[in-house]
């Protein structure tokens, strides 16, 4: 049997990050308290890159919160006490933004570009810190359906692969899987939301060692991790918002 390393995933706190700051500045001078190593994957919130990419807007009453969503929305799903979109292919509340963490009058939407910022960010690293392979994720957190809570979620990535897909392989009793594909990059994003946590933690980065992923130098694909609306096991809720 093949030996698995224990995983480790490490918060890393940071001063409170403004627009007025450069983020490769801030990130380069951080990870020298944690210096990442071959193969390890940096995880990044998604609120901090869209700060230093002045992502910020302000919002003086309910009315202009509304306006904001629907003019970031890609779709509008549904709307009631939360507006349901689609943003950037993600069912998403409220086009993904962001009240907290933010000073008071002031909200931060999704960053512009997340893949490529990822790409740019794993770039600038690798040479800082002389490494071959690393991956980098912009993590937000978001719900499921009737769980409570919130978990991780890949806004973008780059480095390795974010899905692993098992079609076709058997399962320890030797049945064929149809459909089974493996997000990592979405696991890895909850993973680090267990360090870097949601209230007054100042924790927007995290290193994950010795994560099972397969690495890669070429781009990733903002499509890899998408489903069609019609081919999604969610599609009948979507379809009766709708109606």
């Amino acid at each position: 049997m093949q030996k698995t390393e224990k995983i480790l995933v490490q918060g890393i706190k940071s001063k409170i990050i403004t627009q007025n700051d450069d983020l490769l500045a801030i990130l380069q001078k951080t990870l020298k308290r944690f210096p990442p190593r071959e193969k390890d994957v940096l995880v990044i919130s998604s609120k901090v890159l869209a700060v230093t990419q002045g992502r910020v807007r302000e919002i003086n009453s309910k009315q202009d919160f509304a306006d904001l969503v629907k003019n970031e929305a890609d779709e509008i799903i549904g709307e009631g006490a939360v507006t349901l979109t689609l943003k950037n292919g993600i069912f998403i509340p409220w086009s993904g933004i962001d009240r907290s963490n933010i000073q008071k009058g002031l909200a931060v939407l999704w960053p512009e570009k997340p893949f490529e910022s990822a790409q740019k960010i794993c770039g600038f690293i690798k040479k800082k810190f002389k490494l071959k392979k690393l991956g980098v994720i912009i993590s937000d957190s978001h719900c499921i359906p009737l769980r409570k809570g919130v978990i991780g979620l890949a806004l973008g990535y780059a480095g390795f692969k974010g899905v692993r897909d098992l079609r076709g392989k058997k399962d320890i009793y030797g049945n064929i899987l149809n459909f089974t594909q493996q997000n990592h990059a979405d696991m890895l994003a909850s993973a680090a939301h267990l360090v870097t946590g949601e209230a007054d933690e100042q924790t927007p980065f995290a290193i994950i060692r010795n994560a099972p992923v397969d690495f890669t130098s070429s781009r990733s694909d903002p499509r890899e991790m998408l489903m069609k609306k019609n081919e999604d096991l969610f599609a009948p809720l979507i379809d009766f918002k709708l109606k």
